[in-house]
């Protein structure tokens, strides 16, 4: 029987609970969304880098924020940009939910397919085509234009009603990645994710690297975990753009020389300690945001808006609102409302926005909305 070495299934077990636990918690959060009580939780839109990346190109040009995006969106974005010039794609590889979906998946089989070095080439390319041509398309339309196509919002939805007739592509994508996975480390990371291509470029600089002593017995152990398939063996420092900084290399490797180490700007860490730091700082940084107010992931409360008479758009109102705080919101009498959005009157005003339909064939609203 083989012995159970500690050390590295501490490191191992921990980052999957990690990510286990950040899983959980966007699913929480998704599920609240669609389903609301009282508090109104963010949509997958607003906290994802990748809607900041599509709102980028709106604000550059001096336009508002885009639909279903706010603020602190944009804050979410540019901090998610400056952690990785420092840590790398450790987001990629210690935070993103998609990213540990996909994981948890590949657990499920041990039989991997191998392939080939040229397609494997040819198809790591192709995020990096995905990340020019929704960029081109947010900048065209001025819209959450991948919102359709994007598998973690199909995921998002998988209880809402809203998923095969928003989400099928989506859905299709994220169903097909899954599988993938189950043979295929990180399919989606490696071969489709835009956010993944721009970390990737961004991670060329990073002060984070994986470093080999360049006298090592060459076992190759090293280059087995990796979920990116790099062959950690054969380098002297980590460069790759894959590398997602899971450091899984370092803790399987063998020797006690430190022949294989993880550094932040020269600096040895262990590879526990460097999944626990850019964990914290990454959700510290962005609770620390949050309380400054500068971390605006949704609408602000209505107590707040009445207060001080600043109004939303009515393109800024959510399904998840109630028809007369959907009147309040944007400072208009209630039958004024009701006509604006097309809602009969017999229709109840604690109904919520996007249950109008129920009441009224053929009622979609986001096609109300966006159309006002």
């Amino acid at each position: 029987m083989k012995k159970f070495d500690m050390k590295k299934g501490m490191t191992k077990y921990a980052r999957l609970i990690i990510l286990g636990l950040i899983l959980a918690g966007a699913m929480f959060i998704h599920y609240q969304h669609i389903f609301p009580k009282e508090i109104m939780y963010p949509s997958v839109h607003t906290i994802c880098p990748l809607g900041g990346l599509e709102n980028f190109w709106a604000w550059f040009s001096g336009q508002r924020n885009i639909q279903r995006i706010f603020s602190g969106t944009m804050t979410l974005f540019f901090f998610t940009i400056g952690f990785a010039f420092v840590f790398g794609r450790a987001f990629c590889g210690n935070i993103c939910p998609l990213g540990a979906l996909q994981e948890f998946f590949g657990k499920i089989t041990r039989k991997r397919f191998s392939v080939p070095e040229k397609a494997d080439k040819i198809l790591r390319f192709t995020k990096y085509l995905v990340l020019v041509f929704i960029t081109l398309m947010a900048w065209i339309t001025a819209r959450l234009w991948i919102r359709y196509y994007d598998p973690w919002a199909a995921f998002a939805h998988l209880f809402s009603d809203e998923l095969f007739k928003e989400f099928f592509v989506g859905f299709i994508v994220l169903v097909s990645s899954l599988a993938a996975s189950l043979f295929i480390d990180r399919f989606f990371c490696k071969y489709l994710c835009p956010t993944g291509a721009l970390l990737g470029i961004i991670a060329k600089s990073a002060p984070s690297k994986i470093k080999r002593n360049i006298d090592c017995n060459s076992c190759g152990l090293c280059s087995k975990p990796c979920p990116m398939n790099i062959k950690v063996n054969v380098l002297e420092t980590v460069k790759s753009a894959e590398c997602i900084k899971c450091g899984q290399c370092v803790s399987v490797c063998p020797t006690k020389k430190n022949d294989l180490r993880m550094t932040v700007f020269g600096k040895t860490i262990r590879p526990l300690a460097f999944v626990f730091i850019t964990v914290f700082i990454f959700f510290g940084g962005l609770f620390s945001l949050q309380r400054a107010g500068m971390l605006q992931l949704g609408p602000p409360s209505l107590e707040w808006v009445l207060r001080t008479g600043n109004f939303l758009r009515v393109t800024q109102l959510r399904g998840a609102m109630r028809i007369e705080q959907g009147a309040q919101y944007i400072g208009m009498e209630l039958s004024n409302f009701y006509t604006l959005m097309e809602i009969p009157a017999t229709v109840p005003q604690e109904t919520r926005l996007r249950d109008v339909g129920q009441f009224v064939p053929g009622w979609y609203f986001e096609a109300i909305r966006d159309s006002r």
